[in-house]
């Protein structure tokens, strides 16, 4: 493929339509072009041609200067050749190598090349904003996500404990289910045993040295979050099933038992139906850590195509499905239908697993952005209610105008608000002796030097909260952005809007 210098990409960004303010050239010098421009291109495109419909229009005589420009044809192509120099272009950029015209159509058309079409008013500034918001929003997610993926690990041990299980657990081929063929047992096999070679690993590393086994509970700490997912997944039916029965009791208000015995086959389906159901939210948690450890795009979570001009503009990855699926009546099930059904059970085992909400009763059956936030969220609100996992969300769509701008409130020696609420205590259970006062007025027996004794202490209370509060200097800051101007084609893609951030509490 060709390669481009920073000078060139400016030249390029510039001739697609968006335009740069002042400083903007210096700001495009410190980010990735393929990092920003070609990750959130989807958000601010409001076209897009295939090859055929370029012919069609250079046929037609129509966009002939935007053309020029956008793929910077020279003034001395005549219109007539001027397809055909497009195609040039594509194939140099693409690294194709057709000969005649027809080969190098043919092989735009296999890389499936679109050319995208932006507004006039689109600015570089745009695209980095997204950048930055993402790459704080990715941060976020990762932190909590890693709290997941501690407590499963942690679930993993302790099961494992529980049934005095030996040492080399995940080393004994004996553990694992090899029924099938399409197993994946050797794979995490392989991965355990590649584990023991870890040189960088220092518990793993002292175990080697000491010519020890290196037990279960050392190896499970070391891997990641979809690792620890397959290597459960993988185990005999019935340490996997229990395994993952533990991680619904733990994340979830459901209280399922291991024992069966006194259940009906109709709560035994349910039961399963529940386990199984987590399970693949385990799993999709386990992809979704992998995207937001490698610095991936948020918005396009589980886009698989995306058709701006097409009349099912989305096509997801996820859930899987199977290519050739009939239903009762032989009648042949599409993917999309397919990924629908099984989106609406998961729906449903949702309100089950966290009551029922604004969100999960309300809710599309497409596997987008806000089901991962939400399922995290709800994960983490279960096993914490303090987690503050709701408010640094809130926080960083604020930040950067995206569908909220609650400002963000600093306090510069937050001690002084705490020392603010001990006084307040103190005045809230201050007693005035009224009906001391009052008794001693009746009787008449001398009171105005109590009187004066209980306002002295009164307002000297008054006088330390009144000192405290002017110290407290706090900080209101707003989002320097204007409203995010791509709001709903970013809910298109992610399911997220001005009433996820409420319905996703309101239970």
């Amino acid at each position: 493929m060709e390669t481009n210098s920073t000078t060139k990409l400016i030249t390029i960004t510039k001739n697609k339509g968006i335009k740069f303010l002042r400083g903007d050239q210096s700001l495009f010098k410190k980010y990735s072009y393929f990092q920003v421009i070609n990750a959130y291109k989807n958000l601010f495109a409001y076209d897009e041609d295939n090859i055929d419909e370029i012919k069609c229009n250079i046929s037609k005589k129509i966009k002939l200067n935007y053309y020029r420009k956008s793929f910077q044809i020279k003034s001395d192509i005549t219109d007539s050749n001027l397809y055909e120099a497009i195609c040039n272009k594509i194939c140099k950029k693409y690294g194709l190598h057709g000969k005649t015209l027809q080969e190098k159509e043919e092989q735009i058309k296999i890389i499936k090349y679109h050319h995208h079409i932006y507004n006039p008013g689109t600015l570089y500034t745009d695209f980095v904003r997204m950048y930055k918001f993402e790459h704080e929003l990715r941060i976020m997610l990762l932190k909590y996500t890693l709290i997941i993926e501690e407590n499963i690990k942690n679930i993993f041990t302790s099961y494992l404990n529980d049934i005095n299980a030996e040492p080399n657990y995940l080393v004994n081929m004996d553990n694992y289910n090899t029924n099938s063929l399409k197993s994946k047992s050797f794979d995490t096999m392989k991965l355990i045993i590649d584990k023991y070679d870890n040189q960088k690993s220092k518990p793993i590393k002292r175990k080697r040295d000491q010519h020890l086994i290196v037990p279960y509970w050392i190896i499970i700490n070391e891997l990641a979050m979809n690792q620890t997912y397959y290597a459960i997944a993988n185990l005999n039916s019935n340490d996997s099933y229990k395994i993952f029965l533990h991680c619904l009791n733990f994340f979830t208000k459901l209280n399922l038992s291991e024992e069966n015995r006194g259940k009906t086959p109709k709560q035994l389906k349910y039961e399963r139906k529940m386990v199984n159901n987590f399970k693949t939210l385990l799993c999709y948690l386990g992809e979704f850590r992998n995207i937001l450890a490698h610095n991936q795009p948020l918005y396009c979570y589980n886009v698989l195509n995306y058709n701006i001009n097409g009349k099912c503009k989305f096509e997801y990855e996820l859930p899987i499905t199977k290519h050739e699926y009939k239903n009762k009546m032989g009648q042949a099930v599409s993917k999309e239908k397919q990924q629908i059904n099984i989106m609406g059970s998961l729906m449903y085992s949702l309100k089950e697993y966290f009551g029922s909400d604004n969100f999960n009763s309300n809710n599309s059956t497409k596997l987008d952005l806000s089901k991962i936030i939400y399922i995290l969220y709800k994960m983490l609100n279960h096993i914490d209610k303090n987690t503050n996992f709701y408010y640094e969300l809130v926080e960083i769509y604020s930040k950067y105008n995206i569908f909220l701008n609650k400002p963000i409130i600093n306090i510069n020696n937050s001690n002084q608000i705490i020392e603010l609420k001990n006084i307040i205590s103190k005045l809230a259970t201050y007693d005035m002796e009224t009906s001391n006062i009052i008794e001693r007025i009746e009787t008449g027996k001398v009171y105005k030097k109590k009187l004066k004794g209980n306002e002295r202490k009164l307002k000297e209370i008054i006088k330390q909260i009144n000192s405290i509060s002017n110290k407290i200097t706090v900080n209101e800051i707003k989002s320097k952005y204007k409203p995010f101007p791509a709001k709903k084609r970013y809910t298109q893609f992610t399911g997220i809007n001005e009433k996820f951030f409420s319905n996703i509490i309101n239970e």
